[in-house]
C-alpha cells in the first residue's frame, strides 16, 4: 500500500512527464556516473604490499631508456638516479648525430659497469625498444623515458615487483607526478601548474579503474615495468614495429596504447603501485610546447581508445574502464555544461519556477566546480600557493573542449613534437613518427 501510494505521488507530479528534467538527469548522469565511481575507486584502492619471501629482487630488472642524445643534465640525473638501486642493467639507446663523442662525455660523469650504451640510426621510441630487446637477460624490465626520476628510497623496487608474485600480471606503473619548479615568471608557474595537474588527474583515474575492476587505461610510456617476454615475443615486436592506423604508419607514437592493447588482449593484468615509496617526478609543464603535447596526447587516445573498446575482452575483464573510456569519449565539458544549465533554464520555464533558476543554476555550478577541484585537491594540499591559478584551471578546462573537437579532426596526424636531429637540449626532444614496416631484429 505505501509502495502504491509513493508511486502515484511521484508518476502524478507534474514534474514526472516533463521531457526537460528527464533530459537534464540523463546528461547530468553521463556526466558524473564516472566522476562518482572514481571518487569510490579512490577511497577503495589499496596498494600490493611486499610479500614476506619475494619473488623478485632489484637484479632481476634491466632498465631502458630511449633518447635523443646523451649528454643533459636531466639524463644524468634520471641515469644517477636509477643507478642508486641494484638493479641488473641500465640499457640507454641514443640517436643523436655523435654519438661516439656523446658517449665519451657520458662515461666520464657516469662510469657505472652496469650501463650499456646503444646507437640508434632511428630516431623512433620503437625501434630504439626492439633494438635493446636482445641485450635484456632478466626476467622484468622497465621502459621508461629520459625525464622520469627514481625514487631515493630503497623499497621503491621491492614495492614496484611486489604484484608479479601473481604469476597472471603483467606490467605494472608507478604513481608519477611533475616536479615543481616555483617559477618566478607567472606564465612559466602556471602552464608548470597545468603540467602538475594533468598528472594529478591522470594518477586519480589510474588508481579508480585499477581499484574497481583491475583496469587501466593505459601503462605510460614514462615507466612501465613488465615482463621481459612481453616484450620479447617475436608476434609482439612485429606488431609492435608494424602498426598502422588508417592505413598510416608504421606508428612510433601511441606506443604506451599499443602495449595497454597487447596486455588486455593476452589475459595479462596490470596494477599501479601508488605510495609515496613509488612516486616518481618526470618533467611536465614547458609553456613553449604544452598545448602541442595536449593536442598529441588527445589525438593518441581518439586513435587508440576506438580501437581498444571494439575487442569484446576489455569489456568483459575491465568494464568499468571501458564504460570510462567510452564516457570520455562522449563528454565535451563545456557543451556538456552548456547544455546542463540550458536544460535547468528549460525545466524551470516549462513549470513555472523561472523565479528559482537563478538559485539552482547557483548550486549546480558549485557542484560542478567541486568536483573539478576534487581531482586536485591532492595538489593544493601540497602547494597551497597555487589556489591563485584556480580561475584560469576552470577556462583551461574549457579550452580543451575545444583541443577535444580539434584533435578528433586530426586524429590521424601521428607526429611526435619534432625534433632537430642536431643543436637540440636533450630534455626538449620527442620523436617523430616516420619509417617502413620492420621485422623483429632487424634493426
Amino acid at each position: 500500500m505505501g509502495f502504491y501510494h509513493y508511486k502515484t505521488a511521484i508518476t502524478s507530479s507534474p514534474f514526472f512527464p516533463n521531457k526537460f528534467l528527464w533530459s537534464f538527469l540523463i546528461v547530468f548522469g553521463l556526466r558524473y556516473i564516472r566522476v562518482i565511481s572514481n571518487i569510490v575507486g579512490n577511497i577503495l584502492y589499496r596498494a600490493t604490499r611486499i610479500a614476506p619471501n619475494p619473488k623478485y629482487n632489484a637484479s632481476d630488472v634491466t632498465v631502458m631508456i630511449p633518447t635523443l642524445g646523451l649528454n643533459s643534465v636531466l639524463s644524468y640525473q634520471v641515469a644517477e638516479s636509477v643507478l642508486a638501486h641494484p638493479i641488473a642493467k641500465l640499457i640507454i639507446v641514443a640517436s643523436g648525430p655523435d654519438f661516439q663523442h656523446e658517449t665519451e662525455a657520458f662515461t666520464e660523469v657516469i662510469s657505472d659497469p652496469r650501463v650499456q650504451l646503444l646507437h640508434s640510426d632511428d630516431a623512433g621510441r620503437r625501434r630504439k625498444t626492439a633494438l635493446a630487446m636482445p641485450y635484456i637477460r632478466t626476467a622484468l624490465m622497465v621502459l621508461q623515458d629520459n625525464k622520469t626520476i627514481w625514487p631515493v628510497s630503497p623499497n621503491f623496487p621491492p614495492l614496484m615487483m611486489a604484484a608479479f608474485e601473481d604469476p597472471e600480471l603483467g606490467a605494472v606503473m608507478p604513481l608519477i607526478e611533475a616536479r615543481h619548479h616555483h617559477h618566478r615568471s607567472w606564465k612559466e608557474a602556471f602552464y608548470n601548474f597545468l603540467g602538475m595537474t594533468y598528472l594529478t588527474r591522470r594518477n586519480y583515474e589510474y588508481r579508480a579503474c585499477n581499484a574497481i575492476d583491475g583496469g587501466l587505461s593505459t601503462v605510460p610510456g614514462r615507466f612501465g615495468i613488465f615482463r621481459t617476454s612481453i616484450y620479447a615475443d617475436p608476434v609482439f615486436q612485429y606488431e609492435y614495429l608494424n602498426e598502422y592506423v588508417g592505413g598510416k604508419g608504421p606508428l612510433d607514437a601511441d606506443d604506451d596504447k599499443f602495449h595497454t592493447r597487447w596486455l588486455i588482449e593476452h589475459k595479462w593484468k596490470m596494477r599501479i603501485q601508488s605510495t609515496p615509496e613509488t612516486t616518481m617526478i618526470t618533467e611536465n609543464g614547458q609553456s613553449n610546447r604544452f598545448w602541442s603535447q595536449i593536442l598529441r596526447w588527445t589525438r593518441t587516445t581518439w586513435r587508440s581508445n576506438p580501437r581498444e573498446l571494439k575487442h569484446g575482452r576489455v569489456w568483459r575483464q575491465h568494464p568499468f574502464t571501458a564504460i570510462s573510456l567510452t564516457l570520455w569519449m562522449i563528454r565535451v565539458s563545456f557543451i556538456h555544461e552548456a547544455a546542463m544549465f540550458g536544460l535547468l533554464y528549460l525545466f524551470c520555464c516549462s513549470t513555472g519556477l523561472t523565479d528559482h533558476f537563478g538559485t539552482s543554476a547557483a548550486f549546480l555550478y558549485l557542484w560542478v566546480v567541486a568536483l573539478k577541484f576534487n581531482k586536485i585537491a591532492h595538489h593544493f594540499r601540497q602547494y597551497p600557493k597555487d589556489l591563485i591559478f584556480s580561475p584560469l584551471y576552470l577556462i583551461f578546462g574549457y579550452a580543451c573542449s575545444f583541443v577535444k573537437i580539434y584533435a578528433f579532426f586530426t586524429r590521424k596526424n601521428t607526429e611526435w613534437v619534432t625534433a632537430e636531429p642536431v643543436a637540440v637540449e636533450e630534455d626538449d626532444a620527442e620523436y617523430v613518427d616516420e619509417g617502413k614496416k620492420v621485422a623483429p631484429g632487424a634493426i
